[in-house]
């Protein structure tokens, strides 16, 4: 893949109302590795002053998809066609800095294989595991 390509798809990924609402930013990408950041503001928390456990999810998801992008091909994309995730505890309050780490464990042809995690100040909250399949060119979506 070319490395514009990498470039364009990432900031594309990046700018997606989701990311851009939840104000998910990219620490770094590399080789088969993504870290992301999440900072928690008002608007993710639920009552109890925790905030909900499909963003969690969501963040490792997009974590793996980034891991994903430097091994295609210009033109290819992937999607999520299984996922694991477990919760190990809440994801508290508000001003709490989260980081998000996707990797590529396996990547085949048409099958990638990843594996994700969230942690704050060293704990681990969340962990997932994650299929991909490598799809058509973006140009044809």
């Amino acid at each position: 893949m070319s490395s514009s390509y990498t470039k364009n798809f990432t900031c594309s990924v990046l700018a997606t109302p989701i990311h851009t609402t939840l104000g998910v930013t990219l620490k770094s990408q590399f080789n088969n590795l993504a870290i992301l950041n999440f900072t928690t503001a008002p608007i993710h928390l639920t009552p109890s002053n925790t905030v909900h456990g499909g963003i969690s999810s969501l963040l490792i998801d997009s974590a793996c998809f980034l891991a994903v992008i430097p091994s295609l091909k210009d033109g290819e994309s992937v999607a999520t066609i299984a996922s694991s995730f477990q919760i190990l505890d809440a994801m508290p309050g508000e001003g709490k800095v989260y980081e998000v780490e996707g990797r590529v464990v396996r990547r085949g042809k048409k099958v990638v294989f990843c594996e994700g995690h969230v942690k704050c100040e060293g704990k681990l909250i969340a962990k997932g595991n994650l299929t991909k399949v490598v799809t058509w060119e973006r140009s044809k979506l």
